[in-house]
């Protein structure tokens, strides 16, 4: 995965990934973290390496010949995302018979070290998906604002913190996800008489009845850090922003500190499920996908992940053989059962502002988004629509219950970790997985992310209200 200092802010959930989906949170934090990856990469190249054509907006000469570059970490060759560069790449030639897409693709969290490194050298591809608004900051972005699928934009993308910047719209959403929550084992829990909890003493208890049958109640695979950045985030958003919805605003101004008593719960609660014996005993040194796997084999009843879960779980127990089941979610909770959840894309498809093909770049985008490509692409991810006219059938009946999560109860555009530094969210990561590896929680620990809120807080790009 991604160097620690930018693999932690996962929100949600990169919402597109090389797995399933991606989570995001706050634009400026998060990339690849919620894009759960193997760590191999990989190029797909298909026609030239070179711009032959130029425009600079308005219409395009149609019967032009040029090559167009698009770049992602996510389209490796699983069947949907194969099927989305064939439509694309034969939507494009009704448009530009004479065109060649180049994809650009490196799989995982190394493309954006490389994005980066396009853009500062004026070599990036002219079409891309990005995950943090760094580079609309940085003018490597161009304004889309004005752009006819704009109007087909649901509200929560509107608002989405990987989208828009001091107003301005810099990318179209990808797929739309939650950024984390638990997954749970149905036909276990139903066989134990469990209903998904709906309060924290419920969530242990649950817990408690499913370690009496010989069971691990949790897996944790947080050898990988961004998933102990999910759960501690997932967690934390759902004891602060459903009682007081400016707590992250007030986490950033400082009149909130990060020793504060609403945070200090979350930390106990962890102590108190490790005491108990409720996560797996190799939750540091095992990675997400070795977590997964103690999901689908049934040796593990929940897992914390993001929403490429249900169609990973189908894979992972064809796979391996073990019994069918059919899993269920439910959101992270306070004591007295409130719950929010994080939705957005957390993934912006741009459009570099120096390329020389301005409207060819425009129409590619535009493709991309249209409802007969981002639907059957959604369904293959797993992912929820940002757009009004997207519909997306989803097989697995858990995404339904997602969705009457989201409709009933405080769904945000942006998590916690939108409102502070990278750094102030690897020292909360730090203290977790103390917390997890047996050491007793001490607030004073806290003071790492304080420190590292004061020193690194010009580096946030705090999401529009």
């Amino acid at each position: 995965m991604k160097k620690r200092v930018t693999s932690l802010l996962a929100s949600t959930l990169l919402i597109t990934s090389v797995l399933a989906g991606c989570s995001g949170s706050g634009g400026n934090n998060n990339e690849g973290q919620a894009s759960p990856s193997s760590s191999a990469t990989a190029s797909a190249t298909s026609g030239g390496d070179t711009n032959t054509g130029t425009a600079s907006g308005g219409a395009a000469s149609n019967d032009k010949t040029f090559t167009i570059r698009a770049g992602a970490w996510f389209l490796d060759e699983r069947a949907h995302q194969v099927a989305f560069r064939k439509a694309v790449e034969e939507g494009y030639k009704k448009l530009y018979p004479n065109a060649t897409i180049q994809w650009d693709v490196t799989l995982g969290a190394t493309y954006f070290d490389k994005l980066k490194a396009q853009f500062a050298s004026d070599t990036a591809p002219d079409v891309t998906f990005y995950q943090t608004l760094d580079y609309a900051k940085a003018g490597n972005l161009m304004d889309l604002s004005g752009e006819p699928w704009v109007s087909r934009m649901s509200d929560a993308a509107k608002k989405d913190p990987s989208l828009v910047y001091e107003g301005k719209l810099y990318g179209a959403p990808g797929s739309g996800s939650i950024g984390g929550g638990v997954w749970y084992n149905k036909d276990l829990f139903d066989k134990m008489g469990i209903e998904p909890p709906k309060t924290t003493d419920e969530f242990l208890a649950a817990s408690e009845k499913i370690k009496a049958a010989g069971k691990t109640p949790i897996a944790l695979g947080f050898k990988d850090l961004w998933t102990a950045n999910m759960f501690l985030m997932a967690w934390l958003q759902s004891y602060t922003f459903p009682s007081d919805a400016d707590y992250g605003k007030k986490l950033y101004d400082g009149t909130v500190k990060f020793d504060d008593a609403v945070i200090q719960k979350v930390y106990q609660q962890v102590e108190t499920m490790k005491s108990k014996g409720y996560f797996n005993k190799n939750a540091l040194s095992i990675d997400w996908p070795q977590s997964a796997q103690l999901f689908a084999s049934g040796e593990a009843a929940m897992i914390v992940q993001g929403p490429w879960m249900p169609a990973s779980n189908v894979e992972n127990i064809e796979k391996g053989g073990f019994e069918k089941f059919q899993i269920g979610f439910f959101p992270f909770m306070d004591d007295a059962g409130k719950s929010s959840i994080v939705f957005n894309s957390g993934t912006g498809l741009g459009i570099n502002a120096k390329t020389k093909l301005v409207q060819e770049s425009k129409d590619l985008v535009s493709l991309m988004v249209s409802p007969e490509i981002m639907g059957p692409w959604l369904e293959g991810e797993g992912g929820l629509p940002m757009f009004t006219d997207v519909n997306v059938q989803f097989a697995d009946p858990v995404m339904d219950t997602v969705k009457q999560y989201l409709d009933g109860g405080l769904t945000l555009p942006y998590g916690l970790s939108s409102f502070m530094p990278a750094s102030s969210a690897n020292a909360m990561v730090d203290v977790l997985t103390n917390v997890v590896s047996g050491v007793k929680f001490n607030p004073a620990d806290l003071q790492a992310a304080q420190d590292a809120m004061n020193k690194d807080k010009a580096t946030v790009v705090l999401p529009a209200s």
